[in-house]
């Protein structure tokens, strides 16, 4: 994954060593947004997730007239 660091925009790097995530190599900024640590889905949502039909929930927000077209943040996907 290709990400760009939240304080100055810089493209970031993996680090590789104990401490994984993502370094500026402007800044020094740190992240681990993109890995997915610290982060647990129990089997039980990860079923739930494989069985949403996404295209019906598009499908009525076209119909209603309010289609949403901001794009995604890596909020979205956190409960």
């Amino acid at each position: 994954m290709r990400c760009g660091c939240p304080e100055c925009g810089t493209y970031m790097i993996q680090s590789e060593g104990l401490d994984i995530g993502c370094v500026c190599p402007e800044c020094l900024f740190r992240c681990r947004a993109c890995m997915g640590t610290n982060t647990v889905v129990s089997r039980e949502n990860l079923r739930n997730l494989v069985f949403v039909d996404h295209t019906a929930e598009h499908e009525a927000q076209e119909e209603a007239g309010t289609p949403d077209k901001t794009p995604l943040r890596p909020e979205d996907f956190i409960d």
